[in-house]
């Protein structure tokens, strides 16, 4: 075999030559990866143990509450998503897949928290090039997809007449709910017995304990409760959040406001 006679393999210089192009390889494949996962990012979530306990339930009523940063608004998202493209995994439940284009709303506390939360929670998972973002007043208000499904996004800051006058398949609601507008919500699920996700801290609207988690029968309605902690692996033991960032926060905090931010309780 020919070699460089130039380069001798034992020299320095060989073993960084190669040393180069092993990097320029793992760039390639990094920069590959990531590529994919912005054009698609569904088909590479993993979830973190409550997640994937709580995509498994087969009620029609699922929440996922708790404290912060333990992917709530993740699991609603990607719940809505499964259900605009159908790329169900294959331990999804049957009972809750849709084969069928889908109406949709998703309910959150105030506009600010569509342009943080929810526009890029959906852009992120969201394959690219099947669906469209219309915007009214520089908000999300609808995302149209190619199949025919729609999302409709409300806020609790609209009167209460904005949830009524609708059919859906499908709401997620993300945070503390008013009492009356969910009450449209669930009309408007009443129809096409539709399925219902509600991800939140607790920290306000005491009514959803009485009414929601206190009534949970696995069936009707299950909850699933998670600690900040809960989110430190997803399922195949990748790491998400550091303990050491958990202890930073949880030191920052008033004590009044731990249990329910770090404990969910």
């Amino acid at each position: 075999m020919a070699r460089n006679p130039e380069v001798s393999l034992q020299t320095p210089e060989f073993y960084e030559a190669l040393g180069r192009q092993v990097e320029e390889k793992i760039q390639k494949i990094g920069s590959t990866q990531h590529d994919r996962v912005r054009h698609s990012g569904i088909d590479y979530y993993i979830p973190n143990p409550v997640q994937f306990k709580a995509h498994q339930s087969k009620a029609r009523t699922i929440l996922l509450c708790g404290a912060n940063r333990i992917g709530k608004s993740t699991f609603g998202a990607v719940e809505l998503t499964w259900a605009l493209t159908k790329r169900y995994p294959a331990w999804y439940p049957v009972e809750r897949r849709f084969n069928r284009p889908v109406k949709a709303v998703i309910s959150v506390d105030k506009f600010s928290k569509i342009t943080t939360v929810i526009e890029p929670k959906m852009r992120q998972y969201l394959p690219q090039g099947c669906y469209s973002f219309k915007k009214r007043q520089g908000y999300l208000h609808r995302i149209e997809t190619e199949d025919g499904s729609s999302v409709d996004i409300l806020t609790l800051e609209m009167d209460d007449m904005s949830y009524e006058g609708f059919d859906i398949d499908l709401a997620w609601e993300d945070e503390p709910q008013s009492k009356t507008k969910r009450q449209g919500i669930t009309r408007g699920l009443l129809d096409r017995q539709g399925l219902e996700i509600i991800t939140f801290t607790p920290l306000t609207e005491a009514w959803m304990k009485d009414e929601l988690i206190d009534k949970a029968d696995g069936k009707r309605i299950e909850c699933f409760f998670a600690q900040m902690r809960d989110n430190k692996f997803d399922i195949q033991g990748t790491p998400i959040l550091s303990e050491e960032a958990i202890a930073h926060f949880e030191i920052s905090l008033p004590e009044e406001y731990r249990e329910i931010r770090v404990d969910g309780q």
